[in-house]
């Protein structure tokens, strides 16, 4: 693993998880809507509400879990599935709806708020389908969306239109993350075929590029001051990395690890992310979570009650208040979103 010493001097605010020991954490099961025996969790808000999914062997359903409740959003269409992806302060969730049949079912972007979901998907731009997968105090939604059966475009919902943002000259490119001043950070393809992270601002997309050493970069989070969490590309490998101030910084591997990406980062610069062990003789390959703590990427799993029954397989996010949300395994194999507190 390898940290910049100038990257540690741009995200001064990490200096918050800089402490003399490992922070521990309590794990609360975020639980599932009644019916249901599994979960899956994506978007945290400053309040610790969680935007998921709740599901079964046949089918899911949009849940804002909040307050020790799994709440149902319902869907679109009497028969189809809803999927969560991002919660905002006001308690408003982006997500998408798959409308239709299975056999050719349609996934559209939808926001609720005010108790109700809106379909937000535009078929004029998007024909094949659209995911929701970030949102902002301000309720604008970003995603992405096919323009045909192989290839997407991301792109932002805002004051009831959708525009496509469009690519930084290749043919595929999705939008992840918007912070509360309308900035879009997200990856795509570029003339060149090579993935990059893209920041997009007052109608233009930057190429975010990668750093020396690096042949990719992506980015999937981004925080009030600008800061974007992601990854970028080394040899066969990602490591997670920091982009602030217009550098680019490798934050390393959990190690033994082959794959590693920041998911998350708050406002005070602590980031969580996920990384995965290759398969072994006699053992799969294996999903960890990770809080970076002291300069390093510290495996969730060591942070938490050895009796909790949960294996934590990846972070997703963190808010100003430190809570972690991850998605966990539970001893008796099903998968269960979580919330990780500070004790």
């Amino acid at each position: 693993m390898k940290i910049h010493l100038a990257g540690i001097l741009a995200v001064g605010m990490m200096t918050s998880t800089a402490l003399l020991h490992a922070q521990g954490y309590n794990i609360t099961d975020l639980g599932a809507v009644h019916g249901d025996n599994m979960s899956s969790a994506e978007g945290l808000n400053s309040a610790g509400q969680a935007a998921g999914t709740s599901s079964n062997s046949t089918t899911g359903i949009a849940t804002l879990f909040s307050g020790g409740t799994a709440i149902s959003l319902g869907t679109l269409g009497a028969s189809d599935s809803s999927f969560g992806e991002a919660v905002n302060a006001s308690d408003e969730v982006a997500g998408y709806d798959m409308v239709g049949s299975s056999s050719s079912a349609v996934a559209h972007a939808f926001l609720y708020t005010n108790g109700k979901m809106t379909d937000i998907h535009s078929a004029s731009l998007f024909p094949y389908g659209t995911l929701a997968v970030g949102i902002n105090l301000s309720a604008e939604v970003v995603g992405y969306g096919w323009i045909n059966t192989v290839s997407t475009h991301p792109f932002l919902y805002s004051g009831g239109r959708m525009i496509d943002l469009g690519t930084l000259g290749g043919t595929d490119a999705s939008a992840l993350a918007i912070n509360d001043s309308g900035t879009v950070v997200g990856r795509s393809l570029t003339a060149s075929g090579i993935q990059h992270a893209f920041l997009y601002s007052n109608g233009k997309m930057t190429d975010l590029g990668a750093p020396p050493g690096a042949n990719s970069s992506g980015a999937l989070a981004i925080n009030r001051a600008g800061q974007i969490a992601g990854y970028i590309g080394v040899n066969n490998s990602s490591h997670a990395a920091l982009y602030s101030q217009g550098v680019w910084t490798d934050l390393g591997v959990v190690p033994g690890t082959i794959g590693n990406q920041a998911a998350g980062i708050n406002n005070s610069g602590q980031i969580v992310g996920s990384a995965l062990f290759a398969p072994v003789p006699y053992k799969s390959a294996r999903h960890i979570g990770f809080v970076i703590q002291n300069g390093a990427l510290v495996d969730l799993n060591t942070l938490i009650p050895t009796n909790s029954g949960f294996n934590i397989l990846g972070a997703v996010a963190i808010n100003d208040s430190g809570d972690i949300l991850c998605n966990a395994r539970t001893s008796s194999g099903l998968l269960h979103g979580v919330l990780l507190t500070p004790k």
